[in-house]
């Protein structure tokens, strides 16, 4: 007897783990369960349900196959990409943090009076940054992630003129943070 069920699978060409549960019901049909799964960081690859076939034997050895290579596939494809999405959004991350560091430098570098002679589209842009990253931390204190709020807050030394206002907001977020973490202990 020669069996291909496993040149079958190596044929689908998903890498990942399949998951088979077969339970021969008292009527002789089968019910078997199959689930695709592949490493990804993502939790919302858990809420993707196995994929479930009943039929007799013979049903089951035509079509099995023909069933489960369409939504394998489309399972490995979805991790797939949930995996590069999250990966991107930490490159993008670790890039915004090198971008800072070198406006960092670069303004620690230059002369201390040439603050007031900067471009009057600089300023116009750092402004726009300012208001755009204060209406995003609004937005995150409102759905209660405190701590990406805190982490997207501009810096003191950034906006001297600024400075009361986010001391102020550091110290709401900071008290967010804390609650919520006391709320999540029990």
């Amino acid at each position: 007897m020669t069996m291909n069920f496993f040149k079958q699978i190596a044929g689908l060409k998903a890498p990942g783990t399949f998951k088979l549960a077969i339970t021969l019901t008292e009527t002789g049909s089968l019910v078997v369960s199959a689930m695709f799964t592949a490493a990804c960081g993502d939790k919302a690859a858990s809420r993707i349900i196995p994929l479930t076939l009943s039929g007799t034997a013979e049903e089951l050895d035509e079509a099995f196959f023909a069933q489960i290579t369409q939504p394998a596939r489309q399972v490995a494809g979805l991790l797939s990409n949930m995996e590069g999405h999250l990966k991107s959004v930490a490159e993008a991350k670790a890039a915004s943090r090198m971008e800072q560091d070198k406006k960092a430098a670069a303004k620690t570098a230059a002369p201390i009076g040439d603050t007031d002679h900067e471009m009057p589209d600089a300023k116009a842009e750092r402004k726009r940054a300012y208001e755009q990253a204060m209406k995003t931390i609004a937005e995150l204190k409102a759905a209660c992630k405190y701590h990406e709020g805190l982490a997207l807050l501009p810096s003191e030394a950034e906006h001297p003129d600024k400075a009361a206002e986010l001391r102020k907001l550091r110290a709401e977020l900071e008290t967010g943070r804390e609650q919520l973490n006391k709320i999540r202990l029990f």
